[in-house]
């Protein structure tokens, strides 16, 4: 049960990650578009203080969210060796593609990752699709088969 949370752990960081990273993009932009918007505002007026006070506040605020999350990804990943990294990135891809072909959005799929996580079954959601696919099934299982006895090294 332990060998299975700790992969279920790897596959889920790897997976938030990914979304991390996009998110983070996404916001950096809209972020920098803001600050810019707001600082050529003020040089028409000074009256523009009013609305650049709350969309710095704004802007603080997503940082200081995005910064939180990587804290938590980081922490909530499992130590894993390199081979092992490669291999959760290979199912994680495998599993996108198999989201992408059943049309289920990649948000509710790290929300079941992470019910998971949290509450630990016995008939989890990674292991639930890897045993009705028969591709991610011997990779869930080379996984695991990793994770069993393995230096770990970071």
């Amino acid at each position: 049960m332990k060998n299975s949370f700790t992969v279920i752990r790897a596959i889920g960081t790897e997976f938030a990650r990914r979304i991390y990273v996009q998110t983070l993009i996404i916001t950096s932009i809209i972020d920098v578009v803001l600050v810019g918007l707001m600082v050529w505002l003020l040089t028409m007026s000074a009256w523009w203080l009013l609305l650049a006070l709350p969309v710095y506040l704004l802007v603080i605020a997503s940082i200081v969210l995005l910064v939180v999350a990587m804290v938590i990804i980081r922490t909530v990943a499992p130590p894993q060796t390199a081979q092992q990294r490669q291999q959760v990135k290979r199912f994680v891809d495998k599993l996108q593609n198999l989201s992408e072909i059943v049309q289920t959005p990649k948000f509710i799929i790290l929300f079941r990752i992470i019910r998971d996580i949290v509450v630990p079954r016995r008939d989890s959601f990674i292991q639930s699709t890897s045993n009705d696919t028969a591709a991610l099934k011997s990779d869930f299982q080379a996984l695991q088969r990793s994770f069993d006895g393995s230096l770990i090294e970071q």
